[in-house]
């Protein structure tokens, strides 16, 4: 049986490959997928990853990976995180050498690199897919070892050499064009909210703590919206708790939302207040759903703004800074795209008809290609 390794930080188009290969013919008798990631959202945190969550679901092996991360912040954890730097390397090359898969498929994040370089030792081939238009340091390195670079928009193709990168686009889930909730609960609050403007808010598979504080603190929007609100896996400073709180009719709140509903919430809403990274906006530009977006701030090398600028430029966003954003600045900003939501519906769409949608299918027939060539 043939085995693919998958790896990286970058969960949603690492979960829609491994989605597309499933669904290949060849993937029952002859392709096994195995995941390494994090098992816990993040450095400290006993709530688990959302990789490790979906992967338990599937039936996908799982293994762990206790790689280094350097922190952009110094905290409580940025020594122990360090003191892993050799474990990770460690770990991957153990795994490797027992599992021996035919290929690995790298999605970017520091959990990539030993993933990347211990393959290159043992003579393990490997290929990567960048989502952001800043390409992020982990790819930047793994670069230099692996076979291929993929990438979801052009201009971030003059960061590599051309005649190992190629422009795909993003690999989007197929579950993401469904129009079902298949959650109960989340279904049942849809259709109650019907006669309010839904207004999906998101800080990504972990949560934005900044972005769950401002909802906590503005549920004067809940007399004349109806917000569904994911907090994230992370719980940063206790959100999960501040958001069961909340009694309010026209609130949901989640920790995590499957994967498979994230398609569905998004068509339902009207309008999403999101950070700006690269899954999410391109998720946003393929919907033709106008947004509010937050880059954060501490975003490797201005990524989140980068990757914002694109919906902006759209005509389909508008940009605020974490610093600028307020519970007022919130209400005056929905008020004025609700009052003329058509003037950001449009473009939308305009630009969602400009963006590759094949993603997920190309990169899987490149792997199978690849793998029938090399004979393994």
């Amino acid at each position: 049986m043939k085995k693919i390794v998958v790896c990286g930080g970058h969960f949603t188009p690492a979960l829609a490959l491994i989605e597309q290969l499933e669904g290949h013919k060849s993937s029952p008798n002859k392709e096994e997928i195995i995941f390494f990631g994090r098992k816990f959202a993040t450095e400290g945190s006993k709530s688990f990853s959302a990789e490790y969550q979906t992967t338990l679901k599937k039936n996908i092996k799982f293994y762990s990976i206790t790689a280094a991360r350097l922190q952009r912040k110094y905290s409580r954890y940025t020594i122990p995180s360090l003191a892993k730097l050799p474990c990770g390397f460690l770990q991957s090359l153990i795994l490797l050498i027992v599992i021996r898969p035919n290929l690995i498929v790298s999605f970017g994040g520091y959990l990539s690199l030993p993933v990347v370089f211990c393959g290159w030792l043992l003579g393990i081939d490997s290929i990567t897919h960048e989502q952001a238009i800043i390409p992020g340091l982990a790819t930047r390195i793994n670069s230099l070892f692996v076979k291929k670079i993929f990438l979801s928009w052009p201009q971030t193709q003059k960061y590599f050499n051309n005649a190992k990168s190629e422009v795909i686009g993003n690999l989007i889930r197929g579950s993401l064009f469904k129009t079902e909730v298949n959650n109960p609960r989340i279904r049942k609050f849809l259709e109650k909210s019907g006669k309010n403007k839904l207004i999906f808010v998101t800080g990504g598979n972990q949560g934005s703590h900044f972005l769950n504080k401002l909802i906590f603190e503005s549920q004067d929007l809940f007399k004349n919206y109806a917000i569904l609100h994911q907090i994230g896996t992370a719980n940063f400073a206790g959100d999960h708790q501040s958001a069961k709180a909340i009694k309010n009719k026209n609130y949901l709140s989640d920790e995590y939302i499957e994967p498979d509903n994230i398609g569905p919430i998004m068509k339902n809403a009207l309008l999403v207040i999101a950070r700006s990274g690269a899954n999410t906006v391109w998720e946003l530009a393929i919907l033709a759903k106008p947004a509010i977006l937050v880059p954060l701030p501490i975003a490797a090398q201005g990524e989140q703004v980068e990757n914002a600028k694109i919906l902006k430029n759209a005509g389909s966003a508008i940009v605020i800074n974490q610093s600028d954003l307020t519970t007022k600045t919130l209400k005056d900003t929905l008020e004025k795209m609700f009052t003329n939501l058509e003037k950001f519906q449009k473009p939308a769409k305009n630009f969602q008809k400009t963006l590759p949608k094949d993603a997920s299918r190309k990169l899987s027939n490149y792997i199978a290609g690849y793998l029938t060539e090399a004979g393994n």
